[in-house]
């Protein structure tokens, strides 16, 4: 069964997902923003219905990235799917390739790391676009790479699902869909009505401040000065005053949110210890 029959409307006003209408307008453009540089991109919102989840996913590839977003209290999870053989295929034409790539069945590091710039991408057009009715700021929630064994228990089964068709010549047509709750939609709904019961667009300045607490949201980061492989019987042996051997590498990685961002070398600033980034992970920094 495709995913096109199942979407089926309720008895709600059409104008109750106009805001996700707008949302998903929001990431077509970012993701057309996402491929500028490499391709002329078209998106658009084929769909914004009901559906319900246990029919929808199981006839979507398993290869495919799940990027959650909260939107803060009682609002839930804006969930955005994004085919895994799409990343592949736009990792390809950024190292100078046509995206002509093998099916994929997992992500590489490179594509992990591709992955995470996108979310953070996303991230700020999601706040844009739900500005007035949400008072905290969206925050990105760990990516996932499998639709199949993914779980949404707060979602109960019934959805709002929506469908953005982009395409450009190298990466042809893919399907992004994004989705979210029937009840925290409504939820959202309502708040906008709240908000702009004129229909009066978002106080710039909300839009300003909004944009700077998303800019300081802060991440995990680690520096990792060595690491060695230790067999069981000497850890079992080890008493207090025994000496390891280990060895300081010559770069150091810096890893961000358990991912590896860039290297760097050990040295001092201030009279303190510091690390000096020598190069970043990925051709984007470059």
């Amino acid at each position: 069964m495709s995913a096109s029959l199942l979407l089926r409307p309720r008895t709600a006003v059409a104008d109750d997902f106009g805001w996700l209408q707008k949302l998903c307008e929001n990431l077509g453009e970012a993701m057309c923003d996402f491929l500028a540089s490499h391709q002329k991109v078209e998106a658009k919102v084929q769909s914004v219905a009901e559906a319900r989840y246990s029919e929808w996913y199981p006839s979507q590839p398993a290869f495919s990235l799940l990027m959650p977003f909260e939107l803060g209290t009682d609002a839930g999870e804006l969930v955005v799917v994004v085919p895994g053989q799409l990343i592949s295929q736009i990792l390809d034409v950024q190292y100078g390739g046509l995206g002509k790539v093998p099916e994929r069945q997992g992500f590489s590091t490179s594509e992990m790391r591709l992955a995470m710039r996108l979310n953070a991408h996303l991230l700020s057009y999601v706040n844009d676009a739900l500005l007035g009715a949400i008072p905290e700021a969206v925050t990105a929630q760990p990516v996932q790479t499998d639709l199949q064994v993914f779980d949404l228990p707060q979602y109960r089964d019934s959805i709002v699902l929506a469908k953005i068709d982009v395409e450009c010549s190298a990466l042809g047509s893919n399907a992004i869909h994004a989705f979210i709750g029937y009840a925290q939609a409504k939820k959202i709904a309502m708040r906008f009505a709240d908000a702009n019961p004129n229909g009066l667009p978002a106080d710039p300045e909300w839009k300003d401040k909004m944009q700077s607490a998303t800019l300081r949201v802060a991440l995990p980061a680690r520096a990792i000065l060595t690491q060695t492989e230790v067999p069981v019987s000497r850890l079992l042996s080890l008493r207090p005053g025994d000496i390891l051997p280990v060895m300081l590498p010559a770069d150091v990685p810096l890893l961000v949110a358990g991912h590896l961002f860039a290297r760097g070398t050990i040295g001092e600033a201030n009279g303190r210890s510091a690390l000096k980034i020598e190069n970043m992970e990925g051709s984007d920094h470059e």
